[in-house]
């Protein structure tokens, strides 16, 4: 099977959840034999001031990466300067679109990341449209509906586009049963559905290693002592993350013992802090010798779509992780067996609770690393993706 896989954006090297998102679906579909090539609709404004203007990028194997460099893909994506989404890269797309129809000529199927795209693919090209939801983006910007004139006007045209998403594909990947159900309910969409849950890399699970001379090394470069306990966050600038963040700040506040608030991720960015039991370390390089400096992990989220790929990550490294019955929606973790899950109002106490109790520590961590290995890897999520394409397309 030749598939065509479609992104708004660069893909390769991935970098936030999406990216990994739309890597980790495909990755294992040549080790069986097929092949996929993607689209992406431009690079990133970080490309371009790097002069980094490749366009052609070899991933594997039966696995590459075309980048259709344009000035109508760049001016579709200045909505989302202002913080609107990416509404307008169909009509981009559509101006724009000699590369993705040789490209599909190739192709037995052509799988769409986000649903301002389907419009464009569909009169495009004729194959078999497979949209890969990665929110339910009704949802994302819900808020939108209570904005000013724009707002609405945006908001509208989300619906419409992710209705027209639905309406065109023959079969719809989703990150959790539901997003199903709320496209059903919403959209009225009845057709074939496969749910791919979010994931992390099989290379990424390890056991915890607090003692490793890096781990010693972001305590001290901070001024964290070797006895208190971090509790760490990471996420991207976006909003539902910073969010979290102001709540975390609330919690530091609110918090007694010898606890120390360690935030990591270019969420930093969106928000300033002088609070003592705070470090916003920002955006770093290598992530594990923080997550070996963790005591615990935080996931406090209260708003969003899809589901948390943090929470995988933590899990990853063996690490205990407290989270809001809404930051674990969408993955089977249950309260105190995989992670302590528990409304944000209660979450300095939890996390008292944990710095005084080792060895539960290490029986969340080493249940949830499990969890990870056995069912939310993208080479497991990969190899299933496949098998529905070929079931409904061999």
């Amino acid at each position: 099977m030749n598939l065509l896989q479609i992104s708004p954006y660069v893909v390769q090297p991935p970098t936030d959840g999406g990216s990994h998102r739309a890597h980790g679906l495909v990755k294992e579909i040549p080790r069986f034999g097929g092949r996929v090539v993607r689209y992406c609709q431009g690079v990133s404004s970080e490309q371009y001031r790097e002069l980094d203007l490749q366009r052609n990028v070899h991933v594997a194997e039966g696995y590459d990466e075309y980048r259709h460099i344009h000035p109508a893909h760049d001016i579709a994506k200045l909505t989302m300067l202002l913080g609107y989404p990416n509404v307008f890269s169909d009509r981009a797309l559509k101006f724009a679109s000699e590369p993705l129809t040789t490209l599909a000529a190739d192709a037995d199927v052509v799988l769409v990341r986000e649903p301002w795209q389907v419009n464009a693919v569909s009169d495009l090209v004729d194959l078999p449209i497979v949209y890969s939801s990665h929110n339910v983006e009704a949802e994302r910007f819900e808020e939108f509906r209570e904005g000013g004139y724009l707002k609405k006007r945006a908001y509208d045209r989300v619906i419409r586009l992710e209705q027209t998403a639905l309406d065109a594909a023959d079969l719809v990947i989703c990150t959790s049963d539901r997003d199903a159900e709320r496209y059903q309910n919403q959209f009225g969409y009845d057709g074939p559905v496969h749910i791919a849950p979010n994931a992390t890399y099989r290379a990424r699970l390890r056991e915890h290693d607090p003692d490793s001379p890096a781990a010693h090394q972001v305590r001290e470069s901070y001024g964290i002592d070797a006895t208190t306990t971090v509790a760490t966050f990471v996420g991207s600038d976006h909003p539902p993350n910073v969010k979290a963040v102001k709540a975390i700040l609330t919690m530091a506040e609110q918090q007694e013992g010898d606890i120390h608030f360690l935030v990591i991720g270019s969420v930093c960015n969106a928000i300033q802090s002088a609070q003592d039991r705070v470090t916003f370390a920002g955006f770093v390089d290598d992530l594990e010798p923080y997550f070996d400096a963790t005591d615990i992990a935080l996931n406090p989220m209260s708003s969003g779509s899809g589901t948390n790929i943090k929470v995988l990550d933590y899990f990853a490294r063996s690490l205990p992780v407290i989270s809001t019955p809404f930051g674990v929606r969408g993955f089977d973790i249950e309260d105190g067996r995989e992670a302590i899950v528990t409304p944000i109002e209660n979450f300095s106490d939890a996390i008292t609770a944990l710095a005084h109790n080792p060895h539960r520590c290490d029986r969340l961590g080493t249940t949830a690393h499990k969890l990870v290995a056995e069912t939310y890897t993208w080479e497991t999520v990969s190899e299933k993706v496949y098998k529905a394409l070929i079931q409904h397309y061999g």
